[in-house]
């Protein structure tokens, strides 16, 4: 412990804070380098300020080069640890970003809001297949300097998430999933819907007026959230043509097939998680049944503690559009009370001797010891 206090006082960040006067208490949980070294180089940005990952989505041929994009929220404090969070198919990231900035997550995390590919302006590869998302989740960590991070998503980007954890268990510490189930959503309504819109919006000409567009975006789709979705992924390319924010060719024929990796689907192989785990739900899902389907996450996540402690249903009304949970402050609350809950006592954390920050300005938040805010 002397030689890593040795250490600290030469850093020119961390040897700003007063060693005599104020005495903290210890810091009780830290993280890895990854954290450390991410945080300086936005130790000077707005706390919960945007920072977008700049670049155009190209199409790639070998799926080890696929890059995913997206933006960084920046946490409230100095040396938090990482979240990558991952949306719904076809949803936007800018549709979360009050869900975390209202609900107290940047306290304890920098939240990386990412696309997975063939999204927003992540690369494009005609396979879907979640081992290989994966693959790309991690290279994205490696790229930008993050050891371990907490992944969530919601919905298929839920699956992302513990698929990551299921294949690469080392770099993760813990999931969450918002409105989701390791299961196969090919059968379920609400998914036979989505592939219908898709179908249908793959036959809408771009090369026209957004109007006009968004005429036949209305037609095509009667869910009132989807149809907001699809008219905000219409961008205009040049004078005249429009183009859709996802790779719309490939996700069609995705989903079109009864193929094995359908975005819907979930399979043995993609093997069991076994760290920490947390299933957020409304009561009434149309993607979670709650009867049947919450047996295969006590199946795939083996530390999985059931109702209640590990798997929690949001009481509320039956509403078809209660799965975007961001929408609902009956629903967003309780959901972001259990998200909170799981990041400040059941993440998997890594642990400091209370040696290694003996001497720092620390606060206490919920049982917590994380380093002061700068004024």
């Amino acid at each position: 412990s002397d030689v890593y206090k040795r250490q600290v006082s030469t850093q020119s960040t961390w040897g700003k804070f007063n060693r005599k006067e104020n005495r903290p208490m210890h810091l009780r949980r830290a993280f890895l380098t990854g954290f450390v070294n991410f945080n300086r180089r936005f130790a000077t940005r707005a706390r919960g300020s945007l920072h977008p990952l700049l670049g155009e989505p190209k199409y790639q041929s070998d799926t080890k080069r696929v890059q995913l994009r997206g933006t960084v929220l920046q946490g409230n404090y100095d040396y938090l640890p990482n979240l990558i969070f991952f949306p719904e198919a076809f949803d936007h990231l800018e549709n979360w970003v009050h869900f975390f900035r209202d609900n107290g997550i940047l306290d304890y995390r920098n939240v990386w809001l990412v696309q997975p590919r063939n999204f927003g302006s992540s690369d494009r590869h005609p396979s879907l297949d979640l081992s290989e998302i994966a693959d790309d989740v991690v290279r994205f960590m490696y790229e930008n300097h993050i050891s371990t991070a907490t992944l969530a998503g919601h919905g298929f980007g839920g699956k992302v998430a513990l698929a990551t954890g299921c294949y690469h268990y080392e770099r993760v510490s813990g999931v969450v999933n918002i409105d989701t189930a390791p299961i196969d959503h090919r059968g379920f309504d609400a998914f036979r819907e989505l592939r219908e819109y898709v179908r249908r919006l793959s036959e809408v000409n771009l090369r026209r007026s957004r109007h006009a567009i968004e005429i036949d975006i209305a037609k095509a789709v009667e869910d009132p959230k989807w149809r907001t979705i699809f008219k905000e992924s219409v961008v205009k390319v040049g004078d005249q043509n429009h183009a859709w924010r996802f790779e719309m060719d490939y996700l069609n024929h995705n989903l079109s097939f009864n193929k094995a990796d359908s975005i819907g689907n979930w399979t043995e192989r993609y093997g069991l998680w076994g760290g920490r785990v947390s299933f957020i739900f409304p009561e009434y899902s149309r993607w979670v049944n709650l009867n049947t389907n919450t047996l295969a996450m006590l199946k795939v996540c083996i530390k999985c503690r059931g109702f209640n402690r590990d798997i929690f249903a949001i009481q509320g009304e039956e509403n078809p559009l209660n799965h975007w949970v961001y929408d609902h402050d009956e629903i967003a609350v309780p959901v972001a009370k259990k998200f909170l809950q799981f990041l400040r006592h059941y993440d998997g954390c890594l642990l400091y001797t209370s040696d290694a920050a003996d001497d720092l300005l620390c606060v206490d938040l919920g049982g917590r010891r994380i380093i002061k805010k700068k004024k």
